[in-house]
């Protein structure tokens, strides 16, 4: 089942002027439930949200319905490029062989066949709009069938490309010249061996065949020469697959070291700890087992907990590189340890700790009002969505592919406080009350007001603005956000919408543009002078992913098999900052809730004594 963007729009034009607009929307949906396993495809997020409100409006469940929907626009943005200069469903569609009957179609001139229309009722430009939207729909399957191909890679156009493949379009001369231009450039390197250097053409040098690719390495451990603690770990009663009781421990023993850190308050020391046990046998299951602390190790090495909780506190907190943590490693513990390892270090944290994230959650959908923000990282070169939400006490982080905000209704789905957001479109269709970020409102009036200066009516609209809201300011810095102290601003806000955005008509583009942006955003503009304590701004979610925007700098770019991992855990480790809590302390107790977690007081150091002082000089 097909939809594109200018069906949904018709359906709004004929039934706001021509038709009743709850007979379409029950026809629209018993069309639907005809074919109940079917998809929907659309083209854009219009067709979400027109659904959304609809169903609002009319009081429909839909959710049957909105599983079904598929955005076709999240399987080409940011994974492959058309030879065209726009995603437009218009400009694709013509280059994949879709046409339409109008050599001027367009939404636009959809407008003007509606405006027409609605003058002098011709059968004409509904006939016009009918096509037009029949042309869409058909041009949407047309490149839902294309993208099929490519997906089989049946008639591929050589000009189409995929974001994550790199595309070399070169002669056979020009191949080999550039496989020559490569090896200069890898001999720039310090580390690289000179002798390596060859300019034998890749297809014949035998050598080079047999060349595999370099790996990170093993690690080559020492047995240590001293033994801190030694251990007797108490054999395996009981079968875990027939639950019947275990003979007595057989002669076979296993041994493993333990390799951990113990922090002080002034330190850590690093702990070998050699646990030894007795393996158990059953004569049902013929099977020896083994107590469950020496699953899990690298050979007959294994680090602890502190250990672990001291590489995740690196890469988190410090932001340090794998290789890094490794020279740390080394240089402080005389402990080796592989890049490789580290990684499965965060990801096995990120599972022991995926109750934790469950509980934030939790605390945050009890929350009066949420937080939620989003910023885009790239992922081996595919540009990703990091998403957050946050009660000031409680943070958590998600990654999509796409900006579209099904990720804000999934998890969000049932909440009644007050959602703190920007003014980007996909906060829009939520049913919960909200309040805009007024932060983000007077940067863009002021940004305006600089690059305009002889605008005089658009400073007129500005200082209005400033009229009004400067009071309210006064009054929050004074009193806080309290309700009893902000009610009286209501009739303030009223009047000015009255003498400012309704009933006044402004030449300047610049005064008309805030003008419907005011009206537009009026009922979640001043959400926080009807509730106690809810925010004005939404400073606290780019504070919970400025972490994220720095780490970007850093890092350039993550990889998709670490980076919800690293989500999970630097959800835990911000909100352990906003409590002012010691994210490594908090690893390194073991606790899952961070609301439980005390985080130990920091000594006072004595103050010198005066004799003291006068004594060591």
């Amino acid at each position: 089942m097909v939809c594109e963007g200018g069906c949904c729009t018709q359906f709004s034009f004929w039934a706001d002027k021509l038709e009743d607009e709850e007979t379409i929307w029950k026809q629209l949906l018993a069309k639907i439930n005809e074919y109940p396993d079917v998809p929907i495809y659309h083209y854009g997020s219009y067709e979400k949200k027109a659904i959304s409100e609809l169903a609002k409006r009319y009081t429909t469940n839909i959710e049957m319905v909105s599983k079904r929907l598929n955005n076709v626009i999240s399987y080409i943005y940011g994974k492959i490029y058309f030879p065209v200069f726009s995603n437009k469903l218009k400009e694709i569609g013509l280059l994949i062989g879709a046409s339409w009957a109008s050599p001027n179609s367009s939404g636009l001139q959809s407008l003007a066949w509606r405006y027409t229309w609605e003058e002098d009722t011709s059968r004409k430009y509904k006939t016009e709009l009918l096509v037009y939207n029949s042309r869409d729909c058909s041009a949407l399957k047309t490149l839902l069938d294309k993208l099929f191909e490519i997906l089989n890679q049946e008639n591929l156009n050589s000009k189409i490309a995929f974001a994550n493949q790199k595309r070399k379009l070169s002669t056979e001369v020009g191949e080999e010249i550039l496989a020559g231009i490569e090896l200069i450039l890898k001999s720039s390197h310090a580390d690289y061996n000179r002798n390596k250097i060859s300019f034998r053409n890749a297809k014949t040098d035998k050598r080079s065949q047999a060349t595999k690719q370099k790996s990170h390495g093993g690690i080559v451990r020492v047995a240590p020469s001293k033994i801190t603690h030694k251990i007797e770990v108490t054999p395996v009663q009981e079968c875990s697959q027939c639950s019947q009781k275990l003979a007595s421990p057989s002669k076979k023993t296993i041994c493993i070291i333990i390799i951990d850190l113990r922090f002080t308050n002034s330190g850590a020391r690093k702990t070998i700890s050699l646990y030894e046990s007795a393996k158990s046998y059953c004569k049902t299951c013929k099977k020896y087992f083994k107590p469950d602390i020496f699953y899990g190790g690298n050979g007959n090495y294994v680090f602890g907990h502190g250990f672990r909780s001291w590489a995740v506190y690196q890469r988190l907190v410090l932001r340090l590189p794998f290789r890094l943590i490794a020279q740390n490693s080394l240089e402080l513990f005389d402990e080796p340890i592989a890049p490789g390892s580290i990684s499965n270090i965060i990801k096995y944290f990120s599972d022991k700790y995926g109750d934790s994230e469950k509980i934030l959650l939790s605390r945050i959908l009890l929350s009066p009002f949420i937080h939620v923000d989003e910023t885009q990282i790239s992922i081996r070169g595919i540009n990703q969505y990091v998403w957050t939400f946050t009660d000031g006490s409680h943070v958590i982080f998600r990654l999509t592919e796409t900006r579209e905000s099904d990720i804000v209704h999934e998890i969000l789905r049932g909440y009644n406080g007050v959602l703190v957001s920007d003014f980007y479109g996909g906060y829009d269709a939520m049913s919960c009350k909200q309040q805009k970020c007024w932060v983000h409102l007077i940067r863009d009036l002021n940004d305006d007001l600089w690059e305009n200066p002889f605008d005089t009516e658009y400073e007129y609209f500005v200082l209005k603005v400033k009229e009004l809201i400067a009071p309210i300011f006064e009054t929050i810095d004074r009193y806080g956000l309290k309700k009893r102290h902000l009610r009286k601003f209501t009739k303030e806000t009223e009047r000015f919408y009255k003498n400012n955005i309704r009933n006044r008509d402004y030449q300047s583009e610049l005064a008309t543009k805030f003008q419907k942006r005011f009206e537009r955003y009026q009922e979640s503009l001043f959400t926080f002078l009807e509730y106690d304590a809810i925010p004005w701004h939404n400073n606290t979610a780019e504070r919970a992913l400025r972490h994220i925007a720095v780490q970007r700098k850093i890092s350039g770019s993550f990889y998709e098999s670490g980076a919800s991992s690293y989500l999970t855990l630097l959800g835990i480790m911000q909100t352990c900052r906003f409590q002012e809590k010691s994210f490594l302390k908090f690893l390194v107790s073991g606790e899952k809730d961070v609301d439980a977690f005390k985080s130990p007081k920091k000594r006072k150091r004595k103050k010198a004594v005066a004799s003291d002082i006068s004594a060591a000089d």
